[in-house]
């Protein structure tokens, strides 16, 4: 055996499952909390990519990006402990409502630390995991930009890397977020973006900061599709929820390119999502995805080869309507 393959077989028992162990009772440790919504029957299972990648029998690094992305996974794994840990400094009686000038203080701050936009959700239950729980049902949620140029190379190591950087970056932010809430007498809870206990990209569409496209990612009008998603969960009852559309047109052009599941290596984007009862959508098939995102540097290729990556959301709309005119 090759010494790169004999030390990706070391890392994944010995660092990788103790890890995950710690990850998960943390994860376990937020459902006994007191008003902790838990995700329900009609809530999705959540694909582990990290349980996912131990369990692989095939030769393939620990995670993408190893060795140079190990630090950022242990900076991620570490913003997690936090964002679970410093619940007990949230206020007993925090604050229920805040007024436009907090507000806007909170935005500022959000994109001072780095934030590319902010936007707020009312999370349902079946947006919650099974088997995981959040603490708080409003979501604050935050975007943040991946490279571009690093995102072109894809799939490539350095893809790999620069995507668990953005992990760690926002992680980061969440965490910071969540303690300025705390010091201005608000409750909060950390989402981090790796694993996270909900699922993000209906968070960001219902919040007004894109629209997910046939592949299941939110795109965005200043990044498309490269971008990472976090939360933070509060108890704020008054946050200003979006309630419009006018991004809705993005599924449409989807519809119309289709270039994302011609050119999925493994043919794992569904030519036809999976609408269930409870109003969510399956577009990836996991068994097929997980295989090739583990032997090729976490892929990212739907990213890189979406016409939004590219172009701007102006010159995409103005090609729908002229195809539909």
């Amino acid at each position: 055996m090759k010494l790169r393959s004999r030390i990706q077989h070391i890392i994944q028992p010995r660092l990788m499952a103790p890890l995950l162990k710690k990850m998960e009772g943390w994860e376990a440790s937020i459902k006994n909390r007191p008003g902790a919504q838990c995700g329900g029957e009609n809530s999705p299972m959540r694909f582990d990519i990290m349980r996912a990648s131990i369990n692989l029998k095939d030769d393939h690094p620990p995670f993408p990006g190893f060795p140079r992305s190990l630090p950022h996974i242990i900076g991620s794994v570490t913003n997690i402990a936090k964002s679970v840990r410093e619940l007990d400094k949230n206020p007993v009686n925090g604050k229920k409502r805040m007024d436009g000038a907090i507000l806007d203080e909170l935005c500022t701050f959000s994109k001072t630390v780095g934030a590319d936009e902010i936007g707020f959700a009312t999370v349902p239950q079946e947006w919650v995991f099974k088997q995981t729980a959040i603490q708080y049902d409003r979501a604050i949620v935050l975007v943040m930009e991946m490279d571009k140029e690093r995102m072109n190379l894809a799939p490539n190591p350095d893809t790999a890397v620069m995507v668990h950087e953005t992990y760690n970056a926002l992680g980061q932010v969440s965490n910071r977020v969540a303690d300025w809430l705390r010091e201005h007498g608000y409750a909060a809870h950390a989402g981090h973006p790796l694993n996270g206990m909900a699922l993000y990209p209906p968070m960001a569409q219902a919040a007004g900061l894109g629209w997910r496209g046939i592949n299941g990612l939110v795109i965005t009008p200043r990044f498309g599709p490269r971008v990472r998603l976090a939360a933070v969960f509060t108890e704020i009852e008054n946050l200003p929820v979006y309630e419009g559309d006018e991004y809705a047109w993005v599924l449409d052009y989807c519809h119309l390119c289709r270039r994302c599941i011609h050119d999925c290596p493994p043919g794992a984007i569904y030519e036809t999502p999976i609408y269930h009862d409870n109003g969510l959508v399956t577009t990836v098939d996991n068994t097929k995805c997980f295989p090739y995102f583990a032997n090729y540097h976490g892929c990212s290729i739907y990213i890189k080869v979406c016409p939004f990556h590219h172009q701007s959301y102006e010159s995409l709309k103005t090609t729908l309507n002229n195809n539909e005119g």
